[in-house]
């Protein structure tokens, strides 16, 4: 049996080990903090940090590095420099991040009654030299879901795990680790680099639905902006949930794939059809990506030759095989400052996208994606507004049975409360050239630091064709627990 994958007899026993484990663990953790001064880096952390305004004073870049460069503040300006570093030391392991999550069905005609989620993620990191850097982590995730689709497993994985040498002006990093490339907020269009995390489909932040994967990456000043360079030296497909998942993108029930219209496959040749996941070996590519911050805003410019971790279903003589093509992918972007409000602008080319012609040949298209958005704080207070709009084309594509095209209005509204204690927040997604909506309202209880309370709702419809059409039978209300530490 697959290690990776080891099912549980019920779900409950699976929040009662996590239960057990996390809890004397950050008790462990908080005395430690008390009885030892501890130095820890701003990038050794593995929450992954989220830096809209690249680094170099930018304002609208997003740039999540979970572990690859945590030192990018969530809501900076600049990549801020590395702080010095002392000597040896300052060595630190514990409880990263610990989540538990109970999910409520409220479909009759969805497939489960209810799923429960988990999740550990642990880590060592510290300072060989002043210069050397070690980073070891791990996660394990559980999960659980009943209902006519019984499932259950418990899957350890590696997290961002490295050995990082700093210099003057540059890092080089030699291991597994996360990038996030992009300026759009939850959607980066150029976001090349790294593996998805489909376990959970949309349900998490963008951070959390990416997971670490091997790579070589050299950071380092150029003329008055940052270049970074990854290369992938072992492809890693986005992380797959079990087949029996309402979260899979191929419903095998009813005889659905994420995106196509059963009026363009018929379910009944989906439902005959042999699964085969396969996952092609050698390099996962290469990618590079400049950022600077002139006079005028923020500019990044993004160039890469890598496959996309997220799988194309390919049905061909009788079997669905997940398909993986190689891509170049040219990017420009910019953020500026004016009235107040951080205006946003993405723009991707991008050779080989794969599609499936009418007659059921699969090739590649050319495509190019855009986005503009806008992200205020009204009144200069708390509250933040982030609005977009988003657009895909195909670029001459033949007669094919993918959408040529996707138009899409999304956002997300947060509003701190009661002395930041709380936080009501709504995430939506709503398609503008097929019906297609997706909304996620949260309330959360931020007064128990670093502890969250949360109780949120999952709410799909749309087209047969649509994610949330293809989704529209999994509508949720979620009670969850979650902390970084």
């Amino acid at each position: 049996m697959d290690i990776t994958k080891r099912p549980l007899s019920h779900g409950w026993r699976l929040l009662a080990l996590l239960a057990l484990f996390a809890w004397p663990l950050q008790g462990a953790l908080a005395a430690s903090s008390e009885d030892e001064e501890i130095a820890i880096e701003e990038d050794g952390g593995e929450a992954p940090a989220i830096e809209e305004g690249g680094d170099a004073g930018t304002d609208g870049e997003l740039v999540i590095d979970e572990g690859e460069a945590a030192d990018e503040a969530p809501v900076a300006e600049a990549e801020e420099e590395a702080p010095p570093i002392a000597g040896a030391g300052g060595w630190r392991f514990g409880l990263d991040d610990v989540r538990l999550e109970y999910g409520q069905q409220l479909r009759s005609d969805s497939r489960a009654e209810r799923l429960l989620y988990g999740k550990l993620a642990v880590a060592l990191d510290g300072n060989l030299t002043p210069n050397w850097e070690l980073k070891l982590s791990g996660r394990v995730d559980g999960y659980d879901q009943s209902g006519a689709a019984d499932w259950s497993e418990l899957r350890f994985d590696y997290g961002d795990s490295y050995l990082r040498y700093r210099g003057d002006g540059f890092r080089l990093t030699v291991g597994a680790g996360t990038v996030i490339w992009g300026r759009m907020d939850e959607l980066p269009l150029s976001d090349r680099v790294s593996t998805a995390d489909l376990t959970r489909f949309i349900l998490d932040d963008l951070a959390d639905r990416r997971r670490a994967a091997p790579l070589v990456r050299l950071e380092t000043d150029l003329g008055e902006g940052r270049l970074d360079l990854v290369w992938l030296p072992d492809f890693r497909p986005a992380e797959l949930p079990d087949p029996d998942s309402i979260w899979y993108p191929v419903d095998r029930a009813r005889g659905r794939v994420l995106g196509v219209s059963p009026a363009d496959l018929p379910p009944a040749a989906v439902q005959a059809a042999t699964l085969d996941e396969h996952e092609p070996d050698g390099a996962g590519g290469f990618g590079l990506r400049y950022t600077a911050s002139p006079f005028f805003g923020d500019i990044g410019l993004t160039i890469a030759h890598s496959r996309r971790s997220i799988p194309y279903y390919r049905l061909a003589g009788g079997t669905l095989r997940t398909e993986y093509p190689r891509s170049w992918a040219f990017g420009a972007d910019t953020a500026i400052d004016a009235a107040g409000i951080t205006w946003r602008a993405e723009l991707v080319y991008s050779s080989d996208n794969p599609v499936t012609r009418r007659g059921g040949a699969y090739t590649t298209t050319e495509a190019v994606d855009w986005g503009l958005g806008m992200e205020m704080h009204p009144g200069d207070g708390d509250t933040r507004i982030n609005l977009q709009l988003i657009g895909s084309n195909l670029v001459d594509p033949p007669a094919i049975i993918d959408r040529t095209q996707a138009y899409s209005f999304n956002g997300k509204i947060d509003v701190p409360f009661d002395r930041a204690r709380w936080r009501a927040s709504l995430d939506f997604y709503v398609g503008l050239d097929k019906r297609d909506l997706y909304l996620n309202p949260e309330l959360t209880f931020l007064g128990w630091e670093p502890h969250e309370l949360y109780l949120s709702a999952h709410f799909f419809s749309g087209d047969d064709d649509t994610l949330g059409g293809f989704h529209k039978e999994h509508d949720s209300v979620n009670l969850g627990w979650r902390a970084r530490f």
